[in-house]
C-alpha cells in the first residue's frame, strides 16, 4: 500500500510538470497554470523521508541548474502536526529550507515567510552556523514546521497558508548548491521528525530517490497567450517573465531569459555583459558580504520541451553540460564576460578568444531552438541591478534599462571575425 502511494503521487508529479514544460516552452506569455490541490500521502503512509531527489544526472528537466541538487519531502497538513527537521549545515555554497503548498506554490503566513536561508538558520546550542561565523561547516542546526507561526521567531516554518484544510498537500524542499568538490553524494539532507498526539515518528532515509518533482495536483489547461497583450520578444533579447509560475519557485531566484536557433555553420551567438560579484568557491561564507552583489549567478542553455539542460556526451564518456557557473565563467580586468555559445566541434576556436567563456548548443539536436537563461540567486539588498529588480515582464527595453550594464546583450556573430577582432567584430549587438 505504501508503494503504490507512492507510486501513484509520483505520476502525478510527472504528469503536473510535463505541463509546465510545455507552458514554459512558449515562455510563460500571461499563461496561467491552474491545478486542483491534491494530497500528499499521510505521514504514516510515507515509507521514508526524502523520497525525490533531482539533480540534472537523475532529473534533466524543468530548466534544473548543473550546480543544484533538489530534495522534496510531501506532506499532509493535519491538525496539531508539527514537523521537526534536524541536520547539519552542508559544506557548499548556498542551502535553503522552502515550505509549499499542494500545488507547489510558496506562500507566506502573517508576515513569515515559508523559507530559510542556511545563514537565517541558528545554530544549535554548541554549534556555530558557518554562513554566520568564519567556522568550519558540520554544525547542527533544527526547524520546526507548524501552523502557528508569528514573526520574529528563530528556526520556524509555516506548515501551511491560513485556511488550509486538514487532508490539504503540502511540500518541504531542501536546496543545495555547489557542494565541496562538487560531490552531492557527500550532502546528508536533514532528518524529518513527525510530531503529533504527543507521539513522535522519527522517518528513516529513502535507500533510493524518485524522480520528477512536481505539485500532487492535477494540470488544468493553460491559457493560451494573446498577441495583443503578449507579443514574444523577439530573439537574442533578454526579458524577464510576464508570470513566474514556476513549480517549486526558489524565492531566492529570479531569472531572464532568450531564446535563439543556432545560426548557420560558421556563427555563433555572443552575449556580453558586466558580471555581477558573487560568493566564491563551494564552501559556506559569511552572508550578507558588504562585497558581494549576489550569492550565486549562472547562464545555462535549455533545449524546447520539458526544458532540459543541454548535455553533450564527449569521447571517453566525458559529459559537457551547458550551464556556466559564476567561477566557471571567464572575466575581463573590468569584471565583464564574454560567453560564445557554439557547437563542441567550435569549442577550441571560442576557447582561443581572450575573454571568451564556451556554452554548447545540443550536439543531439542541432538546429533546435535553446532558451538562454541567466540565473540570479540571493540578491543583496544594495543591489539594484539584477534581475530581481526587473518590474516589467516581456519587455526587454526596460529590463536593459534596469539592469544597465548587467544586462546580456547578444549577437549573432562570424566566429573568425569574433576570434580575430573581439566583440567588437559583431556588427551589431542586441
Amino acid at each position: 500500500m505504501k508503494a503504490r502511494l507512492i507510486v501513484e503521487t509520483c505520476r502525478a508529479l510527472r504528469a503536473a510538470r510535463r505541463h509546465l514544460a510545455l507552458v514554459v516552452t512558449v515562455f510563460l506569455m500571461t499563461a496561467g497554470c491552474s491545478a486542483t490541490t491534491g494530497a500528499a500521502p499521510s505521514p504514516s503512509a510515507q515509507a521514508c523521508a526524502w523520497p525525490v531527489q533531482a539533480t540534472v544526472a537523475t532529473d534533466n528537466a524543468a530548466a534544473p541548474d548543473a550546480a543544484a541538487s533538489y530534495w522534496l519531502q510531501p506532506f499532509t497538513v493535519q491538525s496539531g502536526l508539527r514537523i521537526t527537521v534536524s541536520g547539519r549545515y552542508p559544506d557548499a555554497r548556498y542551502a535553503s529550507l522552502q515550505v509549499y503548498t499542494g500545488t507547489a506554490a510558496p506562500f507566506p503566513v502573517d508576515g513569515v515567510a515559508a523559507s530559510l536561508d542556511d545563514y537565517q538558520i541558528a545554530p544549535d546550542a554548541g554549534s556555530v552556523n558557518p554562513w554566520q561565523s568564519s567556522a568550519r561547516p558540520g554544525g547542527r542546526f533544527t526547524v520546526t514546521l507548524r501552523s502557528d507561526v508569528s514573526a520574529n521567531e528563530v528556526n520556524t516554518l509555516p506548515l501551511s497558508p491560513d485556511g488550509a484544510a486538514a487532508g490539504s498537500g503540502g511540500y518541504l524542499q531542501y536546496r543545495v548548491y555547489l557542494p565541496a568538490g562538487g560531490d552531492f553524494s557527500k550532502v546528508v539532507p536533514p532528518t524529518i521528525t513527525l510530531h503529533q498526539g504527543g507521539s513522535a515518528v522519527a522517518m528513516a532515509p529513502c535507500r533510493s530517490h524518485g524522480s520528477s518533482p512536481a505539485p500532487s495536483a492535477s494540470a488544468g489547461t493553460a491559457a493560451q497567450p494573446t498577441p495583443a497583450t503578449n507579443a514574444v520578444p523577439p530573439p537574442l533579447r533578454f526579458f524577464k517573465l510576464a508570470n513566474d509560475q514556476t513549480f517549486f519557485r526558489n524565492v531566492d531566484s529570479t531569472y531572464i531569459l532568450t531564446y535563439v536557433t543556432p545560426p548557420a555553420a560558421g556563427d555563433v551567438v555572443m552575449i556580453a555583459g558586466r558580471a555581477p560579484r558573487a560568493s566564491t568557491g563551494d564552501h559556506p561564507s559569511r552572508w550578507p558580504a558588504p562585497d558581494r552583489d549576489m550569492r550565486y549567478w549562472s547562464m545555462c542553455t535549455y533545449l524546447g520541451g520539458t526544458l532540459p539542460l543541454v548535455v553533450n556526451r564527449l569521447g571517453g564518456g566525458a559529459v559537457d553540460t551547458g550551464c556556466r557557473s559564476d567561477e566557471a565563467t571567464r572575466l575581463d580586468s573590468s569584471g565583464n564576460y564574454l560567453y560564445v555559445i557554439g557547437t563542441e566541434a567550435q569549442r577550441g576556436a571560442i576557447e582561443g578568444i581572450p575573454g571568451a567563456t564556451f556554452l554548447p548548443f545540443s550536439s543531439a539536436q542541432p538546429t533546435a531552438r535553446h532558451l538562454v537563461l541567466l540565473r540570479n540567486m540571493l540578491v543583496s539588498p544594495g543591489f539594484a541591478y539584477s534581475s530581481q529588480a526587473v518590474t516589467q515582464s516581456n519587455d526587454p527595453a526596460a529590463t536593459a534599462a534596469v539592469m544597465g550594464a548587467y544586462y546580456p546583450r547578444a549577437a549573432v556573430c562570424s566566429l573568425s571575425a569574433l576570434a580575430a577582432r573581439g566583440a567588437a567584430g559583431c556588427s551589431s549587438v542586441s
